[in-house]
């Protein structure tokens, strides 16, 4: 009985999981039927939680997306090659209007690609978000004018291989927030590249050397065909893939390394680093620079300063010891102190003795005196003056 309700219970759930195919896209929508609710036209009425069962956050994979403009969220990604078990994915899911919280298993079968890409084409398309791409129609749009124009050996086998929003991938938002941000997008197929391909890479691989176009920035032989569609590729980032290895003529670019980082081991369990992983930095150098340098320049230029003020002195005190006073050197002094005390006398002698014994007085005086020889003044005489004045 419990084999039984077992097998029935397998085949139960092989009935509802979603069966995805290798190296190639699928999206899963996430809405309030999936928890038998009622969307009760409130944009905000619900929050979804993904995450892989008994972790906290979703392989790397798989990445999560809501869409505020259809009110629904979206699981997308390309599963890796070397993944052999089914993914259970955990959804939990919250009313805002009554906080109630339900959760669903999603269950995830993977099935092997029979003819797997061996040629793709990597595009930029500026002018759609990702959750432009999870339409259906719009995908097909973009898969005719490949087979139509481009690609025509392709057929029904041309499938996309890769989605990634160009913000995920370090591109910047717009300056126009109506604008759409970006989606990078690989169609592939097993047939070979096609002559008109190659040819456009020919005509566009001159603007290789800039990391991304302005919109409107050159226009290609084959713009007519993207732009009737509705897609404004960016041309600066078309390359062709061939055998899903390598770029013609390019080297890998982040989307490549998104796609390697994204393949992980078949158990799905993220493993901690270690300590002896960590890189270690050695601050010799910036210690060197920082306080040595300096050090020896100020011990160097002190050095200096003292050798050259020590043998500078040494030279003044030479020059001081060399210049002694001679015989001629006291005979110039002694003839100009008789000169000086000739001049003086001769001052004397022109003025008066009134002036002579008065410039001998104590007091002190402001100013020259006697510069010029001038008569003595008549004496002083009291008036006299009447009584009764």
């Amino acid at each position: 009985m419990n084999k039984f309700c077992v097998l029935i219970l397998s085949l139960f759930t092989l009935a509802i999981a979603h069966n995805i195919t290798k190296t190639e896209v699928f999206v899963i929508h996430v809405n309030p039927t999936l928890f038998n609710w009622t969307y009760e036209e409130n944009p905000d009425q619900f929050v979804y939680q993904p995450s892989l069962m008994h972790s906290p956050d979703l392989p790397s994979w798989i990445n999560y997306y809501y869409s505020n403009r259809h009110h629904t969220g979206y699981l997308y990604g390309v599963p890796p090659d070397n993944l052999h078990t089914d993914v259970h994915i955990e959804i939990v899911g919250l009313n805002r209007q009554n906080y109630e919280t339900r959760h669903h298993i999603l269950t995830i079968h993977i099935n092997e690609k029979p003819y797997p890409a061996k040629s793709e084409v990597h595009l930029k398309i500026d002018n759609l978000n990702v959750e432009d791409m999870f339409d259906h129609e719009r995908v097909e749009r973009l898969k005719n004018v490949f087979r139509r124009s481009l690609w025509r050996e392709s057929g029904k086998d041309m499938h996309m291989t890769f989605l990634a929003s160009a913000v995920q991938l370090g591109a910047r938002l717009p300056p126009n927030p109506d604008e759409g941000e970006g989606v990078v997008v690989r169609i592939g197929s097993r047939v070979h590249l096609s002559n008109e391909l190659i040819k456009l890479q020919k005509e566009v691989k001159p603007l290789w050397k800039h990391k991304t176009c302005p919109r409107d920035f050159k226009r290609t032989t084959v713009e007519r065909f993207f732009r009737d569609a509705g897609f404004a590729l960016d041309w600066c980032a078309f390359r062709l893939i061939e055998d899903s290895s390598s770029a013609l003529g390019h080297h890998y670019s982040s989307t490549e390394k998104l796609e390697k980082l994204s393949n992980l081991e078949a158990n799905n369990h993220w493993r901690a680093f270690s300590i002896d992983d960590l890189p270690e930095r050695s601050y010799s150098h910036e210690f060197a620079v920082t306080i040595l340098l300096p050090l020896f320049l100020f011990t160097a230029l002190t050095m200096m300063l003292s050798f050259i003020l020590c043998f500078h002195h040494e030279a003044i005190s030479r020059d001081f010891a060399n210049h002694t006073p001679t015989h001629e050197a006291i005979h110039h002094y002694a003839s100009l102190s008789r000169t000086s005390h000739s001049l003086k006398s001769y001052s004397t002698a022109c003025l008066s003795p009134e002036l002579v014994s008065r410039s001998h007085t104590e007091s002190p005086t402001l100013g020259p005196r006697g510069m010029h020889c001038r008569p003595s003044p008549p004496p002083y005489v009291r008036p006299k003056f009447k009584p009764d004045l």
